[in-house]
């Protein structure tokens, strides 16, 4: 059960070696310490409550919960998630709801059941301010007394499993409380930090409180199921403890009158308390007219230091801009100055290869010089050459001239020798005729003696011819011969002419492709003069440039070093108004602080105020209904069914639902009424309240609501209670 000291018994055993889980729910308000619980089990057994339309903080008088079956396989993966020690368990209230299910699903697990007593549980509930025991103050009661009931009846049935202790016993017997665990379920807890426990943190009753009497009057099977805990749980010396019936004496009359009397001073308190809020609430306004002021001059100090910021991060960004253009420059200036020593060295050089190229000019053109007076040398020789040339051309025509009219003659010697010839062929084949004739005719020589003496004198005519011819033939063989030799002297000369001719060719064109060598030279020397000079006009104009703009960026320099100046002097004004607008904000927020903290302390004093009066004024319409249902002569359980569909109108009025809900179906188990009447009773009581507060009752919004649509399946089943038995109808 909550607020039963189970945070308190999880911390002292988990001191003690036990794994209670690694994501454990953190600490608030009502635990500073922390609640221990484990948030896997937490978020399940809401789920769960959640699935079947119950309050998942657990308010609730359902005897069993089912778990569906698609939450069993969830359950199994947190086990295997957080079962990472051989001795490990959870805390979380809501597990007494559900002993049966991890009972099954975990056959082997060991239970630790905590209790506390009703009246102590119930004022810590009260004072916590959950809303539900707010506005169903006898609530709290009941789910103590339903929690414990399914304690009690899970201890019955698996005591071997479990260990029952009173968290007032676990206090006051610490050590002992964890050797009992080891004991009874063979585990190695070590014993507790002596600092875990702080008593200023566990509230218990005074023993001269008059609350367990008040329980045992109005609730005697809550006091009754308490004693019967203690008779069975674990004591160290084995003797229950039931001191704590001493407190418990009747309720008289005057102790009635006394809450009266209470209730009559709560009330003079509370009207003090209303007019002292009222004073407090004027002391707002005024307070807040104060800080309205305030925040309108924070606004304006707001407003001028994010001018003073904007005036400042303007000045920021062009002093980084004229801080970037100083670097730029200088970073132009080093580029140019490296420019200017690179052009003067490339100027050096280009000095040095211009004197060596003017040397070669010169020495070229010595050789030129040199070339042509070859080359005139060389003209005058070819000119004479060639005058040399025309008189042995001329020469030469007139050899050959006389050498083809030679040529002429000697053909014609030839043919003419080459008749000679065929006549002394003839002659001799005439002789050779004649020898045979004389051969044959010899017996005629004497006959043709004349005719010989005849042929030998034209004989020796032809031998006289013949040798004149032979003489005229060697004269002009002899005379072809000297043609011959001439003619092979003057080609000699030709020749000799011609090779001095190819030589004097070969020396001018030496001598021209020197000269076109020369040329090149001077025009190649030339051009890389003009571009060298062309180059130091250029450089000297980039210089001239760089000059300039290195003047350019010094004056920019030394203006933006001015306006830096400046730029500074503003922000020290700047900085200046600024510490003064800090100076009066911080003023400003410690007076907000101030003012903030006055209000918060009179809205606190305001919301008790209201609690109070809240509580006192359903404490007194309770009061005033329960005193009109003491004057009805019904049962028992008609009061209870009365009081239970006052409330639910009540509730209704106050638009929770929920709580009318709750109301009505608890009213179920105590109607005299059919199904059909009830709903019919229901109706008329909520519109006699709404006419007593004068509103109209909204039957339509009423009925149409899914609190209402779900009650009706409940209520059409529900049989009359007979007489004064319980029938509680199956829902």
């Amino acid at each position: 059960m909550h607020r039963s000291g189970s945070s308190l018994t999880a911390s002292l055993l988990q001191s003690a070696g036990l794994h209670i889980g690694r994501k454990l729910l953190g600490a608030d308000s009502v635990n500073i310490k922390g609640h221990f619980e484990n948030i896997d089990f937490y978020e399940f057994h809401r789920g769960v409550l959640r699935s079947q339309a119950i309050m998942e903080d657990g308010w609730t008088l359902q005897g069993k919960i089912n778990v569906e079956d698609r939450f069993v396989e969830q359950a199994k993966e947190i086990v295997a998630k957080n079962s990472v020690s051989r001795v490990w368990g959870w805390k979380e209230p809501r597990t007494t709801l559900f002993l049966d299910f991890w009972s099954d699903l975990l056959p082997e697990a060991k239970f630790l059941l905590i209790y506390r007593s009703p009246w102590e549980v119930v004022d810590s509930l009260y004072r916590r301010g959950d809303p539900t025991f707010q506005e169903h103050p006898e609530l709290a009661l009941k789910v103590w007394h339903q929690y414990n009931q399914i304690i009690r009846d899970f201890y019955d049935h698996f005591s071997n499993r479990c260990l029952l202790a009173n968290i007032n016993t676990i206090v006051n017997f610490k050590e002992s409380y964890i050797k009992a665990i080891n004991q009874k379920f063979k585990t190695n807890l070590t014993a507790p930090e002596s600092t875990v426990y702080d008593p200023s943190l566990f509230h218990a009753q005074p023993l001269d409180s008059y609350r367990p009497s008040l329980v045992n009057h109005y609730c005697p099977e809550a006091v009754e199921m308490y004693q019967e805990l203690d008779a069975r749980a674990w004591w160290p010396d084995e003797k229950p403890n039931f001191s704590w019936r001493e407190l418990i004496k009747p309720v008289y009359k005057a102790e009635a009158f006394q809450e009266w009397v209470n209730t009559s001073n709560q009330e003079r308190e509370n009207k003090a308390l209303r007019v002292q809020l009222q004073n407090f609430q004027s002391q707002l306004h005024q307070t807040q007219g104060e800080l309205e002021h305030s925040q309108t001059q924070l606004h304006q100090i707001q407003g001028e230091l994010e001018r003073s910021q904007t005036q400042l991060h303007q000045t920021q960004e062009k002093f980084a801009y004229s801080k970037s253009q100083l670097h730029q420059t200088q970073g132009e200036l080093h580029q140019t100055q490296g420019e200017l020593h690179q052009t003067q060295v490339e100027f050096k050089r280009s000095q040095s290869q211009l004197h060596q190229t003017q040397r070669e000019l010169e020495h070229s053109q010595n050789q030129l010089h040199q070339t042509q007076e070859e080359l005139e040398n060389s003209q005058t020789q070819l000119h004479q050459t060639q005058e040399e040339f025309a008189y042995l051309k001329s020469q030469l025509h007139q050899t050959q001239g006389e050498l083809h009219q030679t040529q002429v003659e000697f053909k014609r010697s030839q043919s003419q020798l080459h008749q000679t010839q065929r006549e002394l062929e003839n002659s001799q084949t005439q002789l050779h005729q004649t020898q045979a004739e004389l051969e044959n005719s010899q017996t005629q020589l004497h006959q043709t003696q004349a005719e010989l003496e005849n042929s030998q004198t034209q004989l020796h005519q032809t031998q006289t011819e013949l040798k004149r011819s032979q003489s005229q033939l060697d004269q002009t063989q002899e005379e072809l011969a000297q043609s011959h030799s001439q003619v092979y002297q003057s080609q000699r000369e030709l020749e000799q002419s011609q090779i001095q001719l190819h030589q004097s060719e070969a020396l001018l064109e030496q001598s021209q492709a020197q000269l076109h060598q020369s040329e090149a030279l001077l025009e190649q020397s030339q051009a890389q003069l003009h571009q060298k000079q062309e180059e130091w006009n250029r450089l000297q104009t980039q210089l001239y440039q760089i000059q300039e703009k290195l003047e350019q960026s010094q004056t920019q320099q030394h203006q933006i070093q001015a306006k830096v100046q400046q730029f500074q002097m503003q922000l020290h004004q700047t900085e200046e108004q600024l510490k003064q607008s800090q100076t009066q904000l911080h003023q400003t927020q410690e007076q907000l602080q101030q003012s903030q903290t006055q209000l918060h302390q009179t809205q606190e004093q305001l919301q008790q105020s209201e609690i109070q009066l809240h509580q006192t004024q359903g404490e007194l319409e309770l009061s005033q209904f329960q005193q009109a249902l003491g004057n009805d002569k019904d049962g028992q359980d008609q009061m209870q069914y009365k009081l239970l569909v006052w409330e639910a109108c009540r509730a209704y009025h106050n638009k929770a639902l929920t709580k009318m809900q709750e109301c009505l179906q608890q009213s179920l188990k105590y109607t005299p009424f059919s199904g059909t009447q009830t709903v019919n009773d229901w109706l008329e009581s909520f519109a006699k309240f709404s006419s007593e507060k004068g509103c109209e009752l909204d039957t339509y919004s009423l009925t149409n609501s899914e609190e209402w649509k779900q009650l009706m399946g409940r209520a059409v089943r529900v049989k009359p209670i007979l007489g004064t038995s319980r029938f509680v109808g199956q829902t």
